[in-house]
């Protein structure tokens, strides 16, 4: 059985002027990588709020005749959420960005392999300019994302399908708000450093505000 050809979505589409393939020009993008697969799709960075939560587990307990306890860390996690807004401006970039979504949507899940068993567990590179640049290897940070939800925002208005054009579902109607929010939940992991001559682990390695972490 031959693999799977690796899907490679990119924001916008080529030779519009829409808001996506400018930032796609310039380089402000959501980029994520779906780890076993290989599969990528990216987004403009058109992004609402962005959170960024680092939280050590400490254990402390007293031994006998001591008024100071003894203090025991075991690990730190750190936690990021962000939302941001996904512009529709034709039916075309519609299309296009609900094939985005759904293949995002779709890196939540696992590969199977032939005998329909995990074949890795569903890791995700997010890359965001700066403020998500992974070692600064320009893959991104490695994460398990926890959650991802979308809004769809009618109020700013629809497109609706054009007469004529192939339809993506059985109905024969389409129609698309002209903007969506999507929300992303995750857990960051540290991945082990391969620059040997790096003169510390924290250089390249641990996160750091807008430094490329």
């Amino acid at each position: 059985m031959s693999e799977p050809t690796t899907t490679h979505l990119t924001a916008g589409l080529p030779g519009d002027s829409s808001v996506a393939s400018w930032a796609r020009e310039q380089g402000y993008l959501i980029k994520f990588k779906h780890q076993p697969t290989g599969h990528t799709v990216e987004f403009p960075a058109i992004i609402s709020d962005f959170s960024d939560s680092h939280k050590p587990t400490v254990g402390m307990r007293y031994g006998s005749s001591q008024h100071d306890p003894i203090t025991t860390m075991t690990k730190t996690g750190r936690n990021i959420s962000f939302n941001f807004t996904v512009l529709n401006s034709s039916i075309e970039e519609a299309r296009h960005n609900t094939q985005c979504v759904n293949l995002l949507i779709q890196m939540l899940y696992p590969k199977m392999d032939n005998a329909n068993s995990f074949d890795g567990i569903p890791f995700i590179n997010i890359h965001m300019m700066n403020i998500l640049d992974g070692n600064s290897n320009g893959q991104g940070t490695l994460c398990v994302v926890e959650g991802i939800d979308y809004s769809l925002d009618f109020d700013n208005g629809v497109i609706n399908g054009i007469e004529g054009v192939p339809r993506l579902n059985s109905s024969g109607k389409e129609i698309y708000p002209i903007s969506l929010q999507i929300g992303i939940s995750a857990k960051t992991l540290i991945q082990i450093n391969s620059e040997p001559d790096s003169p510390s682990p924290l250089d390249s390695n641990y996160p750091s505000y807008t430094g490329g972490r």
